[in-house]
């Protein structure tokens, strides 16, 4: 009752200082000692309603104060705080979560490199096939010193990235063995491949009888390995003995060619499923299929085309396709497995755009001696 009257007192305006509550009589605060209140006996006399009394003047207009803020608008502010590692002091979702948001700069500078990798990647690529094609209109010992540098560039490489893994290849006994192996096989065919590898391998077991070093046996593995591996190349000499042979190189190389760019660019664009995790990540199975069908699609355009309609029928173009497609990604795996136990990204840096030497002929190992072989078979070699 007493604070429904007071409510009341004050909606009227609280013309009054002190509301008065009913049946208590009026008294003037300045009757009141307040200052020794607390050490007079009076205190004993000093009712409840005396202190609402005297206690409700302090809250006059606090009703009115409560109206008017709530019917007034407020702006949100943006809390800022100083935190350590925070210039600005504003606290942000990326200073919270850990996440930072790539600029626009970020991503126009990513998609320059891509483009910049992409053109280098062409342009080498074009350099070294211009320097190929050239040798094929010349007599046949330009291909084979053209293609007996690849290897020694490639093997040099190899060698080079093995030292840096712990490993000591004797590099010149390597070197020799690949250049003897260019050599053997142009004069002889790819048989005098194994004659000169077994020449080599006397040579370093010789080297290390006769000058003791440490683990010679991995450093002697190590060497005779990688120098059969790059001479498998050697295998593509014997095309320009055939009776079509610039057709059937012609034919061996774009098929490869295309068949990497097939396997990279459906790789990239829709590759989901890898290939060989272990080895090598990026290598997906839709890459390995666009590959495929990329290289028989060309090769069955090259089939029925001049200059090789009649050099080559649709049915071998297609059966080469076929082993390409299986043989240049083993190729590819191959030196994937080798620079992974490495812990190496490329062999090189000799072409731009694709890294070294042997980074870019690594298809082409396994499957030059998988289509000379199968070319033999038809009697195309």
């Amino acid at each position: 009752m007493a604070g429904r009257e007071e409510e009341e007192g004050q909606a009227a305006g609280r013309e009054a200082d002190v509301v008065p509550l009913p049946g208590m009589p009026e008294r003037d605060e300045s009757d009141i000692d307040w200052g020794g209140l607390a050490d007079s006996d009076d205190v004993e006399d000093f009712t409840s309603e005396e202190y609402l009394t005297a206690t409700t003047q302090e809250y006059r207009g606090l009703a009115e104060d409560i109206t008017r803020a709530a019917s007034e608008k407020w702006e949100q502010q943006a809390v800022a705080a100083t935190l350590p590692g925070v210039g600005s002091g504003l606290v942000s979702f990326d200073d919270v979560s850990g996440a930072v948001t790539p600029s626009e700069e970020s991503y126009e500078a990513d998609e320059q490199a891509a483009t910049s990798d992409l053109t280098m990647r062409v342009a080498s690529a074009v350099g070294i096939f211009g320097m190929f094609l050239g040798t094929l209109f010349l007599p046949r010992w330009w291909f084979t010193a053209f293609l007996i540098l690849v290897m020694v560039v490639s093997l040099g490489e190899l060698y080079a990235t093995m030292r840096t893994g712990g490993f000591r290849p004797v590099a010149l006994f390597g070197l020799l063995g690949v250049v003897a192996i260019g050599v053997g096989v142009h004069n002889g065919g790819p048989y005098a491949m194994g004659v000169w590898v077994g020449v080599t391998a006397l040579a370093v077991v010789l080297f290390f009888a006769l000058s003791p070093r440490r683990d010679p046996l991995t450093s002697a593995s190590v060497t005779l390995v990688g120098m059969v591996w790059v001479g498998l190349l050697a295998f593509a000499i014997p095309f320009t003995a055939g009776p079509h042979p610039l057709e059937h190189i012609l034919f061996f190389v774009l098929v490869v060619a295309l068949n990497d760019t097939g396997g990279y660019f459906v790789g990239r664009s829709v590759g989901k499923r890898r290939l060989a995790k272990e080895v090598s990540p990026g290598k997906t199975v839709e890459g390995f299929f666009g590959g495929l069908i990329l290289g028989a699609v060309a090769a069955s355009i090259m089939a029925v085309v001049p200059p090789w309609l009649d050099k080559i029928t649709l049915s071998q173009a297609l059966v080469a396709a076929g082993v390409i497609g299986l043989f240049a990604p083993l190729g590819d795996l191959a030196e994937s497995a080798v620079k992974r136990s490495l812990g190496v990204k490329d062999m090189g840096s000799v072409l731009p755009g694709h890294g070294g030497m042997l980074d870019r002929i690594d298809g082409f190992l396994f499957a030059a001696p998988a289509v000379y072989l199968l070319f033999r078979g038809f009697g195309l070699l």
